[in-house]
């Protein structure tokens, strides 16, 4: 697949560094999934290079987030809690697909387009491309972070490319497999 995009930044993580984070409006945020802060990690540190850039932009930057599993943690609470015919208000929200976008956003102030999609990293990663490479290219955004998050013996990691009309050209024989392989 030919796309126009420069990959300006990349970042991978092994551990949630909810710590990492200040935002303000995390203080509204009382419960994510691991998942969702392994994405959030991925992205700060593929921006770590260009923070000033990068935060500049905070309203014009978007997320995708690809991945098979979504918030596992999250999820398997809110099973057992159906089980037992009670849910969790804290966790309800943390277990949606949406989270694993929806946190990197409000950790790192982030306004622009967000996209969630629920399938394997091999599948999804082409997709994700695409769509981060056309709002680039539409003058939508200034950065687009493409995530995946995986499992990897039993614990989510993640790795992000961080996508801009600058850097060093989106190469499909480099970037791709690194995006799709397993910190």
């Amino acid at each position: 697949m030919r796309l126009d995009s420069r990959v300006a930044g990349r970042g991978e993580a092994l551990v949630p560094e909810r710590r990492r984070f200040d935002a303000p409006a995390l203080a509204s945020v009382r419960y994510a999934d691991p998942a969702a802060w392994i994405v959030a990690s991925s992205v700060a540190n593929a921006a770590d290079p260009m923070k000033e850039a990068f935060a500049a932009a905070h309203d014009r930057t978007g997320v995708v987030a690809i991945g098979a599993d979504g918030p596992t943690e999250a999820m398997a609470a809110m099973n057992e809690a159906s089980r037992a015919l009670s849910s969790s208000p804290i966790r309800y929200p943390a277990s949606n697909a949406g989270s694993l976008a929806g946190l990197a956003s409000i950790a790192l102030g982030l306004r622009g387009p967000t996209l969630v999609l629920t399938l394997p990293p091999d599948r999804g990663v082409p997709v994700g491309l695409l769509v981060a490479d056309a709002w680039l290219r539409r003058g939508v955004v200034s950065f687009m972070a493409v995530a995946t998050c995986r499992e990897a013996g039993g614990r989510p990691v993640g790795r992000c490319l961080l996508l801009a009309r600058e850097g060093e050209m989106l190469d499909d024989e480099r970037d791709v497999p690194w995006l799709l392989g397993a910190p």
